[in-house]
């Protein structure tokens, strides 16, 4: 008898976590229609997709989020998802499973990969959307390395650049390993702006859009190009990401990414925050990455 309540007493318990843990759970297009409200996650202290200024979330990606949810007159919940080891545990956390210690699950992600490779490793999601081009590059200072300046001047110069990234990487290896003795690391890419702008580096390597935004005002007194990595990827894809049983939504979401692009929407955002727009290719507007 006392094993049979105890049974009880643990199911009773299992129902009420289940209960607890689906309501984190997100939502199918049917559910969020009646519910009036989105969840939607982006990146924390993403600078200039998703960042706090004077407290306030703003960027890129809140400002295309924001429209999304207007579009479909939804309310939206902006979900701000710190970044974990890798996006494969970004994804798990912010859509289709949520994080062990809590918090609550987006319908949709911004700003997440879109490459069939990479999805075909995550069957849990569904990638689509795609709404820019990153690449990686270089800013310098012209009174510095000259007008047409390549990596190889960095031999002799400073060149900064953001800890354990894709240009730190590369930089490392660049040139047999010529220039990792002028390579200065921080711990944010605003940082290394910054220190570009102060005359303490002679250029900055990374993503192009955010050594863009990180100059704001100054760029015409710096240069900005790509750069050839060899072995390693200077350009992706960006989109969105719903999860896997949650297709209807994505489809819906991606037409209104796509007319987004084509009609200029998000390059005007773009613009709003003082970057360079670099669109996806006609061909993959509101398609899948599956």
């Amino acid at each position: 008898m006392r094993r049979f309540k105890v049974f009880w007493i643990f199911w009773i318990f299992f129902l009420q976590l289940s209960a607890s843990v689906t309501s984190a759970f997100a939502l199918s297009l049917d559910e969020i229609t009646e519910k009036g409200e989105i969840g939607i996650a982006v990146y924390r202290d993403y600078f200039p997709f998703s960042y706090r200024k004077d407290g306030k979330l703003t960027g890129v990606d809140v400002d295309i989020a924001r429209y999304l949810a207007k579009k479909m007159n939804l309310r939206l919940n902006l979900i701000e998802q710190t970044a974990d080891e890798n996006v494969e545990d970004d994804l798990r956390n912010a859509i289709w499973k949520g994080h062990y210690l809590g918090g609550q699950v987006a319908d949709v992600m911004l700003h997440v990969p879109y490459d069939r490779e990479f999805s075909l490793r995550n069957d849990q999601v569904v990638f689509f959307g795609a709404y820019y081009q990153e690449r990686v590059g270089l800013a310098w200072n012209p009174e510095m390395v000259g007008e047409q300046a390549t990596i190889a001047v960095f031999r002799f110069d400073k060149i900064g650049v953001e800890l354990d990234t894709i240009a730190d990487f590369y930089l490392a290896s660049a040139l047999g390993g010529a220039i990792l003795k002028n390579v200065v690391h921080f711990h944010s890419p605003r940082k290394v702006t910054d220190a570009l702008i102060a005359g303490e580096l002679a250029g900055a390597a990374g993503p192009l859009t955010q050594l863009e935004a990180g100059l704001k005002e100054h760029r015409d007194s710096f240069r900005t190009g790509m750069v050839p990595m060899r072995g390693l990827r200077s350009h992706w894809l960006l989109g969105a990401a719903v999860k896997h049983t949650y297709r209807q939504l994505g489809y819906f979401v991606g037409d209104i990414l796509a007319a987004m692009v084509k009609d200029g929407v998000i390059k005007e955002i773009f613009k709003t925050h003082g970057i360079k727009y670099n669109p996806p290719p006609d061909d993959l507007l509101g398609s899948t990455a599956q």
